[in-house]
């Protein structure tokens, strides 16, 4: 993309955030301690690891490796989402979280600088995910580990396409939800070897995520809603299948596919410039 088609993302992503980040804060989802839990045990964090956490958003995955680390840079691209991590590690006590603002796609940290570079239910937002995952890779130490949780689209054509309308539909910052052999690709053309991956969904309950729950976060307009309720609703059976979507009277209950990518960079990566 060009700098100017990335700066309109980035100023989409600044205005959705920008108005929801308490929101997030309270996300079941995206607090969700029980996977971040299991996420910090399958990185195996060192104590005198330093972790970067790109897209913190309200901070969840950062506050929940600083405390088996020694440091944890909280990233993100709006102040608003920064503010809220830092309340947030205050109320739990953690002094070892510092945040800093900036885009993904053009790190302002030195080569080799993390062992541990994450980001978790936020690449979907990025202007250009493969510079951001190059950046992820160049900031990384020989040996270090980056660590990609996000939503994931479809191999088939026409469910990409449905899945991407429906996001955008929704939160008109989301750029893309990539398939899972183009985010192979982005991985290893950035010099990453992957070590694990994980295919599972993204959920806010047992029963899955609450539709009206999920588009009043966003703060999605009545007009745009009752196109989405009008998508869900009426699904073919594959996008019903993709999405495990369950109707209930006037509720609507769904699930995301997501997928979990610890990677290590295993020799020297140049800079996403280069």
């Amino acid at each position: 993309m060009t700098p100017k088609t990335d700066e309109e993302v980035h100023q989409k992503v600044q205005a959705q955030f920008g108005a929801s980040a308490a929101a997030y804060s309270t996300s079941a989802g995206h607090g969700d301690q029980t996977t971040l839990r299991a996420l910090v045990a399958l990185t195996a964090p060192r104590p005198a690891d330093t972790v970067l956490d790109i897209a913190t958003g309200a901070g969840h995955t950062a506050l929940a490796f600083a405390p088996h680390v020694e440091k944890v840079v909280a990233y993100d691209l709006t102040e608003a989402m920064l503010l809220e991590t830092a309340k947030n590690a205050a109320q739990r006590g953690l002094t070892n979280v510092a945040t800093q603002k900036g885009p993904a796609e053009n790190l302002p940290f030195p080569d080799a600088a993390f062992d541990i570079v994450t980001v978790r239910l936020a690449s979907h937002h990025f202007a250009d995910n493969a510079a951001a995952v190059r950046e992820m890779a160049r900031v990384s130490k020989p040996g270090g580990k980056v660590v990609v949780v996000d939503n994931y689209s479809s191999e088939n054509e026409s469910l990409d396409t449905q899945l991407h309308h429906i996001e955008k539909l929704r939160d008109p910052s989301h750029v893309r939800a990539y398939r899972l052999s183009t985010w192979r690709e982005f991985l290893r053309d950035a010099g990453l070897t992957i070590q694990h991956q994980v295919t599972d969904t993204y959920t806010e309950s047992n029963r899955g995520m609450d539709f009206d729950d999920w588009v009043r976060r966003s703060k999605t307009p009545p007009a745009q809603v009752a196109e989405l309720r009008r998508l869900f609703t009426n699904a073919s059976p594959e996008l019903r299948n993709l999405l495990a979507i369950q109707l209930d009277g006037d509720a609507i209950w769904f699930r995301l596919p997501q997928v979990t990518f610890i990677a290590e960079r295993l020799a020297a990566v140049g800079s996403a410039s280069a």
